[in-house]
Formats: C-alpha cells, sequence, structure tokens
C-alpha cells in the first residue's frame, strides 16, 4: 500500500516503510510526514508483521527537511514571532513519539544521507543499521536552530550529553564508523543493501512470536524517558526564544534562498551536488544568521 511519496508492504512477515522522493533526497515535507503517521499506523495494526522496516528509496536515507516547507512554516502569520513554528514542530513530535509507542521492533535501514529531520525520524527506531558511505547528523545549527523534534531529547538520553552536545553544537555530519563507536548506530554494513533482515527473519518463527509480549514490553521500557513529556517539550516551547526582533525574517530569508531556483554565486561549476549544497547553505547561515566558525566545518564531505 501507498500514497504517492511514502510505501509500504509486508512480506514475510516483515513491514517495510520506504521513503520515496528520491528526486529529492527523501527531503521531508507535510506529505511526507502524512503518509509516514499512515504507514506506521497501518503496520502497527497489521497481524502479520512482525518486524517494522524503514528506509530510504534512492541515494540518501533522508536530507531532511524540506526547505520549502521549512519556508512556508517559518512564513510570518501575523501572530508572535515562532508560534506558527512552535505549532509546526509540536505536530512533527507528535508523530516521531507515535512512532516510539508502536509495539513492534523497527529497524532503520541507513544509506547515503541522514541529517536533520532524517536522523531525527530514525532515532525513534530500536536499531540503527548504515551502509559504511553513511554519514549522519543534526547540521541545524547553520540556521541558527536545534534540532527541534525530539533531536535533543533522544541524544542525549542514547549517546550522553558529551557527544549529544558536540552532535548539536558542531552541526558535524560524522561516518557510519563513527557512528558505531559513539553509539548512534547499532553497526555499520558492507553496503546498502546489508541490514538486519538476515537475522530478523527467523525470528518469526513459532517460538518468537510466543514471545512477542515480552517484546512489546521491552520496546516500551527502552523508550523509558525519566523526564516524561517535558524532556521533548521544551525544544518547541523555548522554539520561538530564538527569533527576537526581526530574527524571524532573517530565518526566512535563508529558507527562501536556499529554495530559490536561481543558484547564487556560491554554487561553484565541478564542485560535488551534496557539498555545493552545503557550501551554500553555510554561507548563506554565516551572511544571515552570523555563524562564521561553522562554514565549510559543519559539512564535511566524509
Amino acid at each position: 500500500m501507498a500514497n504517492q511519496i511514502v510505501k509500504w508492504e509486508v512480506k514475510n512477515s516483515i513491514g517495510t516503510i520506504t521513503l520515496n522522493r528520491p528526486e529529492k533526497r527523501n527531503a521531508i515535507n507535510g506529505e511526507v510526514l502524512e503518509g509516514i503517521n499512515k504507514a506506521f499506523s497501518e503496520l502497527s495494526a497489521n497481524l502479520e508483521a512482525k518486524v517494522i522496516l524503514l528506509q530510504g528509496a534512492g541515494p540518501a536515507f533522508s536530507a531532511g527537511i524540506d526547505f520549502n516547507h521549512l519556508a512556508a512554516v517559518a512564513q510570518d502569520d501575523g501572530r508572535p514571532a515562532g508560534v506558527h513554528l512552535r505549532e509546526s514542530v509540536d505536530a512533527i513530535q507528535t508523530i516521531l513519539n507515535r512512532i516510539e509507542r508502536v509495539e513492534k521492533p523497527i529497524v532503520a535501514k541507513i544509506h547515503g544521507f541522514c541529517g536533520g529531520l532524517g536522523l531525527e525520524l530514525a532515532l525513534t527506531a530500536d536499531f540503527r543499521l548504515a551502509s559504511e558511505s553513511a554519514t549522519l547528523g543534526v547540521p541545524e545549527i547553520i540556521l541558527g536552530i536545534i534540532p527541534d523534534c525530539g533531536g535533543t531529547t533522544r541524544l542525549t538520553r542514547m549517546l550522553g550529553p558529551a557527544w549529544a552536545k558536540e552532535l548539536i553544537m558542531t552541526g558535524d555530519m560524522i561516518s557510519a564508523q563513527r557512528a558505531y563507536e559513539i553509539g548512534l548506530i547499532n553497526r555499520p554494513t558492507g553496503s546498502r543493501d546489508q541490514c538486519l533482515l538476515g537475522q530478523t527473519a527467523p525470528k518469526t518463527s513459532p517460538g518468537y512470536r510466543a514471545g512477542q509480549t515480552g517484546c512489546r514490553f521491552g520496546r516500551r521500557a527502552g523508550k523509558v524517558n525519566p523526564l516524561g513529556d517535558r524532556g521533548i517539550d521544551p525544544e518547541s516551547s523555548d522554539y520561538g526564544k530564538g527569533f527576537p526582533g526581526d530574527s524571524q525574517k532573517r530565518f526566512c530569508h535563508i529558507a527562501q534562498k536556499i529554495t530559490s531556483k536561481s543558484p547564487p554565486a556560491y554554487r561553484q561549476a565541478g564542485t560535488p551536488p551534496l557539498l555545493r549544497d552545503c557550501v551554500v547553505i553555510a554561507a548563506l547561515a554565516e551572511e544571515t544568521v552570523g555563524f562564521q566558525c561553522f562554514r565549510m566545518r559543519s559539512f564535511r564531505n566524509d
């Protein structure tokens, strides 16, 4: 079953959800979020699906939030600065929190670029497997914002404060091997086609099915957050504080320039597309927000 840009199916007891915007590197917009929510709802209720696999079509797992969507939610709607953004963040958080409450094991199969909201989506899974060429990170800092959809809380809970702060405050994209070393993924794989499926398939045997209640309890116990909702809420409740005065207008200016069909002078012929786009974003962030120290450093093409 599918909507236009999110597909899901059940085969051999494995429910597979595929982000299907390869031409946009599976950038997440409102339609993708709606599809993700529906796919997890369907597979959560599907008796045949014992395990859920989350993956992306094309060259990347997910490039994160779609900048066209970001520009739209950042627009001034007449209310105090940040209100519209907080409401949008709350809506995304609700979807990701719901995924965490699905009482089936979830595996995120990561390849290529996995950044920002794409990584925050992967963090809701129980297991993260990444190809050796994958790069992972939360580069939101170059826009003067934080990983506001559960990223700060889940990274801290998963990695501890030291590693979480390094990823969040530098915006660095790290390799799969480095992600494995700090505990961000369960293991790197030899290629994008290798995954945990070879190990999950045998676990759909009658013996495993008899222990599914324990598995559900184990998943819920593993997601316990000692702060309760307070761990996630500050990300959205404090969000507008990052936009005093005319800062929200400058933020909109960044998003609009990034989504402009007229490429600025920062784009240089011969530069790899991913690195070129990262240079554009970093340069615009320097111009409009002032994070000079993060230019180029934040988006190394490892």
